[in-house]
């Protein structure tokens, strides 16, 4: 119930309570804190300005004869006030409204005079800020639900408010940050905005009286972690996020993952579980900006780290949410024996189980999972249920879990995190072949889809299948690798069985392309494509990371912004794209190599990466080195 005030204050209480269950669960503990002041850096994503807020009221007045209305009450319900609004002066502000069809481009305000007035957008009014307040308005009303196609169509939810937050100019994250302009907001149901809106077209002049009691100021954020040891340095990590409005969104992460602990230490002191060769932690911040932080301020934590979970809007009921759970992968650079193992794990529960949970796979989605960057180094699967139809609104409420689907999950990440933590030589060589097979099965489903394909339409050249072959081996032979960090350094035998799976995916990958060609009767030999100009170029420049975590582009100027995104079509260079290219940047691949890499990944083609790290290296993002 605390976090649902989006309040510094209120984060801080959030943090506490956590601390003091897992203490009463006879968890070790500890809380510590990372700056909140709009302007520390940790990677590429910048802190946000702590903000509180302890009174808002947003309400019409009265004219020739009707009553003032209530509108917005942050009391009665905090979605209703737009979160880091600047407070008012003392007294309020009364302002006439003014429609504004959009709100987030210069052209809406286009014949509109909102100079002193409040904007009423259909807009988001953490998009409508910047342009509101750069023509004078002094503050912004929005009924804006976002549309999610299936999970939640128009006017659905008409009597809900969407959680709106003033957030930066720049691109290090979300909150608002040192040098950003402030502004006050309030945000209405559907409901709500179509009478008023219906109102204004009446009454033609409407005015309202706006209250906020807010501040800004240089704050903390709290970290709360719990620990079960183990019997050597060693830990396996569950990790989330906390300080958002929502039970399913994310006070479910966090709520499973401190059930986790207390029923695996319970039974670890009753002696029904040994106590495990790693200890387990969990470890729950602000979202991605306060995990990096941690990442950067508390390495004694998480170089200790083997592998982890994140988990992230779990446990909703699939017939009020529509969303089903997704196992979401690390990143394929940083492809990891973790996504086979939990796969496996949530297959079995599948079988074993009579409740069933909606599940599926998919590649990495970012969210607190960020410590699995090649640049952290750290393998955590992903499980998330998103979109959902109440995401980011004020009824994502404790009654929208389904408790037996939260066991389920619970039982899924106890037994991952157990696994793990006292994993050893038998468990590493059982990985081994399971990751080994998975990749098998990979390269299988490639030779049949280029067969259909190639049946159907002549299209997908030989060439073409060798880089995809090629891009599975160099997947699953950094998932196979990733096993070692199990493994221990005298374990001869494992590190032996590891190399001849290594080698038996590279056979696999040349026998699945020679019988492609068998099958279709085109020649065998490995291709060798002409190199253009471009390409040979490329193949000679080595790009090499020199930030934690990928870059948010918050050092390009803002006046710059426009030009890059011109510059990113040109390259043919999407969000995808750009984040795969990251991924696979390791110092020691060319941009050539990274670019076949990328375009096996994602399906694009026609990249063009090497503007892109040159440019990017002016920055300070990328260091490039030329080959001899």
């Amino acid at each position: 119930d605390l976090d649902r005030w989006s309040s510094f204050d209120k984060h801080h209480e959030t943090a506490l309570y956590c601390i003091d269950t897992m203490k009463g669960y006879g968890l070790e503990t500890e809380i510590f804190q990372l700056p909140a002041d709009g302007e520390k850096t940790y990677g590429d994503w910048i802190m946000p300005r702590a903000w509180d807020a302890w009174s808002a009221r947003l309400t019409l007045l009265p004219k020739d004869g009707r009553r003032e209305v209530i509108l917005c009450d942050y009391k009665v319900n905090p979605c209703s006030l737009v979160v880091y609004s600047k407070p008012t002066p003392p007294g309020g502000v009364t302002a006439e409204v003014v429609v504004v069809k959009g709100g987030s481009k210069p052209e809406d305000y286009d014949g509109l005079d909102v100079e002193g007035k409040v904007v009423f957008t259909s807009d988001s009014a953490r998009n409508s800020r910047i342009e509101a307040t750069r023509h004078g308005a002094v503050g912004i009303i929005s009924d804006h639900l976002p549309v999610i196609e299936y999970y939640r169509p128009p006017m659905e939810l008409p009597d809900c408010y969407f959680w709106d937050r003033f957030s930066t100019d720049t691109h290090g994250g979300w909150g608002m940050k040192k040098g950003d302009i402030e502004c006050w907001g309030f945000v209405l149901t559907p409901r709500q905005g179509h009478w008023l809106r219906e109102l204004i077209r009446k009454e033609k002049t409407v005015k309202v009286h706006a209250e906020v009691n807010s501040r800004f100021y240089d704050g903390t954020v709290d970290v709360v972690t719990g620990y079960i040891p183990g019997e050597t340095d060693e830990e396996v990590l569950i990790n989330g996020h906390l300080y958002e409005v929502g039970a399913i969104d994310n006070a479910s992460g966090c709520g499973v993952a401190i059930e986790v602990l207390r029923c695996l230490n319970e039974l670890i002191e009753r002696g029904e579980l040994k106590r495990p060769k790693r200890g387990i932690r969990m470890l729950f911040t602000y979202e991605c900006m306060g995990t990096m932080g941690a990442v950067i301020e508390r390495p004694d934590i998480f170089n200790r780290v083997v592998a982890a979970i994140t988990l992230d809007s779990v446990g909703g009921d699939e017939s009020l949410c529509k969303a089903f759970l997704s196992l979401s992968h690390n990143p394929y650079a940083q492809s990891s024996y973790t996504d086979t193992l939990l796969r496996l794990i949530m297959e079995h529960m599948t079988h074993r189980e009579k409740f069933l949970v909606n599940w599926r796979e998919r590649p990495f989605l970012n969210a607190d999972n960020i410590i699995s960057d090649p640049t952290i180094g750290i393998p955590s699967p992903l499980l998330l249920e998103y979109p959902y139809r109440y995401y980011h609104t004020c009824m994502d409420t404790p009654d929208k879990l389904n408790p037996d689907k939260l066991s389920w999950i619970g039982v899924v990440a106890a037994t991952y995190v157990y696994f793990i933590a006292n994993a050893g030589e038998a468990e590493c060589k059982w990985l081994i072949e399971e990751v080994l097979s998975e990749g098998k099965k990979a390269m299988i489903d490639a030779v049949k889809e280029y067969v259909k394909v190639y049946y159907e339409s002549g299209g997908r050249r030989s060439e073409e299948l060798w880089k995809r072959l090629n891009y599975l081996r160099i997947r699953y032979d950094n998932a196979l690798e990733s096993i070692l960090r199990l493994a221990s350094s005298d374990d001869h035998d494992t590190r032996r069985r590891l190399n001849n799976a290594k080698r038996e995916l590279i056979e696999f990958a040349e026998a699945s392309y020679r019988r492609f060609c068998h099958i279709t009767g085109t020649t065998a030999e490995k291709p060798k494509p002409k190199m253009s100009r471009y390409k040979l170029e490329a193949s000679k420049v080595v790009p090499k990371r020199l930030i934690i975590g990928v870059s948010k582009r918050t050092r390009i100027p803002a006046d710059k912004r426009e030009e890059w995104s011109k510059k990113l079509k040109e390259w043919n260079i999407d969000a995808d794209v750009e984040f795969s290219a990251q991924m696979w940047c390791d110092g020691k691949r060319s941009v050539a190599e990274i670019e076949e890499l990328v375009e096996c990944e994602t399906g694009k083609t026609g990249i063009k990466l090497l503007e892109y790290f040159r440019e990017m290296e002016k920055y300070g993002y990328f260091e490039c080195s030329v080959k001899d």
